[in-house]
């Protein structure tokens, strides 16, 4: 039986010593990893959690998160975290929909379970384990609701081992790696990224944020990171305020790995100039999927939206309004469609959403793109965020990229607008670098150099910040008005 908890266990007896974990409030090892897990899944059953039943966990990048987390699924119950400082209605609300036998909120989880990490590291003796069957669900994950009601992605610990094995594979990710997780804890991303680190044995550094670059450098250095994982916020961000700081770790990392959204392709450019050495992985997938598709840009260059090919053993093809099979184009892009044994077993108390997006273990993605003739993909943008203007449809993508690499924009996102008079046009908000004025007018040219005329912007406003959701997309839904 293949599960993450079972992967932890056999690091025990194989590297007991080796560290598992750095985080804040601890540095563990597998031995004494394994040993809270154990301990803190004997509490969970006497508190009679049983299989299936659903614990709502509260994300942070520290120990106790994770030995709750995985004591969860070796007791046989489910994940479901939700992010740090979570309001009590967001609690309430995912309650409504999944009730849950227990809640777990605070930096101290273990606390309420009348536990602490010491004592359980100090525990003796080796208990009988009866892991989880790869068929029982493992984890449900609430997505973000960008782009409408958040959804429970439902994910088995078959369908997790199958992610994390495929990824370390594509990645050749070693057991010697240690890899820096600042993202949040309760997103597939972040939370993947660390069980990947279990199932392969490696190292995993937790901090919080990227905010803080002395802190983000200062763990870099200290504890010897080979791998990054960084959504394209963070990279822009750093790229921005401390690029030959990054510099200096060219020779240290192995691969930098981006997800979540599109990196734009000036920022890749960048990657490329300062870190010629490293890996540069940019992955397209979903929390419904995994990262299905993967491209190393630092030695393969297709241009602006390729996210590269599909890995081995997953489909991915594309489809129309009706799922049918499309030949897209760049101008005519259709829906991604994906068939792998890692598509998610449906949308918690959704069926009918489940039976709209999942047929015959095809899953029908919310992104349109298009893959050429040397099968590599490209993504235009999400189906809900495309704009449609006179008939024209436009991916804001397409639009961002371009206008990124005007030197005074720091940031910026492209929403449709209602005007008085044009109707629905195109509008660029912009945040500026420090020290810098907006020409518009030499924005505008810029664009019209590199964009099709539909797809330029009539207004551009200027803000002081494009708001984000916990995992670094532009939350659209704040912005159109």
């Amino acid at each position: 039986m293949r599960s993450i908890v079972n992967s932890i266990y056999n690091h025990s007896k194989e590297t007991p010593h080796k560290l598992a974990v750095i985080a804040p409030d601890k540095h563990i090892s597998y031995a004494d990893l394994w040993k809270c897990i154990q301990g803190t899944t004997v509490q969970l059953k006497k508190c009679d959690i049983q299989e299936g039943d659903r614990v709502i966990l509260e994300a942070s990048h520290t120990v106790e998160f994770l030995v709750c987390c995985y004591a969860i699924h070796l007791a046989k119950g489910v994940h479901v975290p939700v992010e740090k400082n979570v309001p009590d209605d967001r609690i309430a609300e995912i309650s409504q929909e999944i009730k849950p036998k227990m809640v777990l909120k605070g930096l101290h989880p273990l606390a309420a379970l009348g536990l602490n990490l010491n004592d359980l590291m100090d525990g003796d003796g080796e208990l009988s384990c009866d892991f989880p069957e790869e068929s029982l669900l493992q984890e449900i994950l609430f997505t973000t609701g960008t782009t409408g009601k958040s959804k429970g992605v439902m994910v088995t610990h078959y369908a997790q081992m199958n992610m994390c094995e495929s990824q370390n594979a594509i990645l050749n990710y070693s057991k010697d790696n240690v890899w820096l997780i600042p993202t949040p804890m309760n997103h597939a991303a972040g939370l993947r990224k660390t069980h990947m680190s279990m199932v392969m044995g490696s190292t995993v550094l937790l901090i919080e944020g990227f905010k803080n670059l002395k802190l983000f450098f200062d763990a870099m250095r200290n504890y010897k990171v080979t791998s990054l994982y960084l959504p394209p916020s963070a990279v822009h961000y750093i790229l921005m305020l401390a690029p030959k700081e990054l510099a200096k770790y060219d020779e240290q990392l192995d691969f930098l790995y981006s997800s979540s959204s599109a990196l734009p392709g000036g920022d890749k450019e960048k990657l490329i100039e300062l870190l010629p050495h490293v890996r540069k992985f940019d992955a397209y997938g979903g929390s419904e999927v995994g990262a299905v598709c993967y491209i190393d840009y630092n030695s393969v260059h297709r241009g602006m939206g390729c996210v590269g090919k599909a890995n081995p053993g997953v489909d991915i093809f594309i489809v129309d309004e009706d799922y049918k099979p499309l030949k897209a184009t760049k101008d005519n892009p259709g829906i991604i469609a994906i068939r792998s044994n890692t598509v998610t077993a449906g949308y918690w108390n959704e069926p009918k959403l489940t039976a709209d997006t999942i047929h015959d273990g095809v899953i029908y993605m919310t992104d349109l793109g298009y893959i050429d003739e040397d099968g590599y993909l490209f993504l235009v943008g999400r189906r809900d965020d495309v704009i449609n203007i006179g008939g024209l449809k436009i991916a804001p993508t397409e639009v961002e990229e371009v206008a990124l690499r005007f030197p005074s924009i720091a940031e910026c996102a492209c929403v449709p607008f209602e005007h008085p008079t044009m109707g629905k046009i195109l509008k660029l908000l912009v945040v500026i670098k420090n020290g810098n004025a907006l020409d518009a007018e030499r924005l505008i040219s810029f664009l019209e150099s590199q964009l099709e005329a539909y797809k330029i912007p009539k207004v551009i406003e200027t803000i002081q910040e494009i708001p984000k959701t916990y995992n670094g997309k532009i939350d659209r839904k704040k912005l159109i008005c």
